[in-house]
């Protein structure tokens, strides 16, 4: 596959995953506001707990198998045996050392009567879902982003029927487990019956096999920081504050995440493949990085501005009364949220290159500084400390990880993020000085207010300042999905 290729694979795979993502994304967010207004916080806070202790006995399969497929450049008769018989073994002893710990954790979490239970039906819906990655990670090494962006539009319509509709019956917690296994039984469908790219069979390779077990040790390092990262904030508040606190915790971070969904993580599905194919030509990979994350920092941005300004009404209007105290610490998890793409698109790059020690040393750092600041200011300020906590501690892992990225790509920071950010000042600006006209504005027709002031003062400034950087960017999509024509300017 020539430079040409690759570019046209990587710009269209960006578009099939938004368009995809669009979609995933109304279906989830209609799901999440069911389930929000259907079930208790605490019965969230339950699901929470169970998937950090889940995820825990993960970390000993986090060897990066699935990254490493698509990093090797040649994948010979012996290399997707071998894969597959790494894969399949080293998630079922997890799975059977994670049952085997149930009776063990469950007592210290008396309040949580449905704990040990949720955390078995978990771990059987987390062997069909490491038996799809399988084929989900062939399709991405192939980039085959269309049928991945199906695959997730089938899976998110399945899930948004069946987990409300359970919900609404007095199903209670298993309502949030239905709906996991609705979304994995769904991919099962589509990856291994639709989409079908090889069928499974054990083999094993000795040398493949070392050559697996190198590049993963330093990504299972960085795995494992990576999740007490993730979810110590999670096991703390859970543990020391409760289920009810973790449950409005848990749905903060949930509903932050949208513009993530929307715009970093289809693009963050095309970083690894797309920077690994084109990992020994500098100059290509420069642009594509920077096209990438250009494209993620000013659409990521505005969506969030807007989430941050119209929190409160947010909440009333789609969530309920109910959910009003998780309203700061939802503000506060969109800062991380709109960091964290920059973080996720730094790490794909320097995995693609197949540099992940670099990864695991700022993760390190991250953690001394998380874990500490985790305990204290949520100590003093409760679920929004901890959420407090996880904003410097993306920050610090993204200042980080940026002095180290000239070594791989040459592009420049203030270009990426100059006229973005003056774009979230002005909008802002915006709204504070606008504040006097809205006291005795309904809570609908402000929340539509905002958005409008916030878009105008964001795009205004954006179109203002790169038109046509935009115009550019506009053509280039245009031309990959015409493929009678080349394009002028290439990745």
């Amino acid at each position: 596959m020539n430079s040409r290729d690759i570019a046209r694979g990587a710009i269209k795979g960006s578009a099939y995953n938004i368009a995809a993502s669009m979609i995933t994304l109304l279906l989830g967010f209609t799901r999440a506001v069911l389930l929000a207004r259907l079930l208790l916080p605490a019965y969230f806070g339950i699901v929470a707990l169970a998937l950090v202790f889940l995820n825990l006995a993960g970390q000993l399969r986090a060897f990066g198998l699935d990254a490493a497929l698509i990093h090797k450049k040649e994948a010979g008769s012996e290399t997707l045996p071998t894969y597959f018989t790494l894969r399949m073994s080293s998630l079922l002893l997890s799975l059977v050392l994670f049952v085997a710990a149930i009776p063990l954790i469950t007592p210290f979490y008396p309040e949580a009567t449905a704990l040990g239970a949720v955390m078995l039906a978990l771990a059987g819906i987390e062997l069909g879902k490491g038996f799809n990655t399988v084929q989900e990670t062939l399709l991405s090494k192939q980039l085959s982003f269309r049928p991945l962006a199906v695959t997730n539009v089938i899976a998110s319509v399945t899930m948004t029927i069946i987990a409300p509709w359970l919900a609404w019956r007095g199903f209670g917690v298993w309502a949030l487990v239905a709906e996991r296994a609705s979304g994995m039984v769904a991919r099962w469908f589509m990856v291994w019956i639709v989409y079908q790219r090889w069928r499974p069979r054990f083999g094993w390779n000795r040398h493949i096999a070392g050559w697996f077990w190198r590049y993963g040790r330093a990504v299972w390092g960085a795995a494992t920081l990576s999740y007490f990262l993730d979810r110590f904030d999670d096991f703390w508040t859970g543990t020391f504050l409760g289920a009810t606190p973790l449950g409005y915790y848990s749905r903060s971070y949930e509903f932050a995440r949208y513009p993530r969904r929307v715009v970093a993580n289809p693009l963050i599905v095309v970083f690894l493949p797309t920077f690994a194919k084109l990992q020994a030509d500098r100059t290509r990979l420069s642009k594509a990085f920077f096209r990438m994350m250009s494209l993620m920092v000013r659409f990521g941005f505005w969506l969030a501005i807007v989430l941050i300004w119209t929190a409160p009404e947010f909440i009333k209007l789609f969530l309920g009364a109910k959910w009003l105290p998780m309203q700061l610490t939802f503000q506060l998890m969109i800062v991380y949220i709109s960091i964290d793409p920059l973080m996720a698109g730094m790490h794909q790059l320097l995995l693609a290159v197949g540099r992940p020690i670099v990864i695991t040393k700022v993760r390190i750092w991250q953690l001394l500084l998380f874990v500490p600041f985790v305990i204290g200011l949520g100590t003093v300020k409760g679920i929004a400390g901890v959420a407090l906590a996880a904003d410097i501690m993306v920050l610090l892992g993204a200042w980080l990880l940026s002095r180290q990225l000239h070594q791989c790509v040459d592009f420049s920071w203030r270009i990426l993020l100059f006229w973005p950010l003056i774009g979230v000042s002005v909008s802002s600006g915006i709204v504070v000085l606008s504040h006097p006209l809205w006291q005795n504005m309904p809570v609908i027709t402000l929340f539509l207010v905002k958005i409008g002031l916030i878009s105008s003062g964001y795009l205004i400034v954006l179109f203002s300042a790169e038109r046509e950087q935009i115009r550019a960017g506009l053509k280039i999509l245009r031309r990959a999905w015409r493929p009678d024509e080349s394009p002028k300017e290439e990745l």
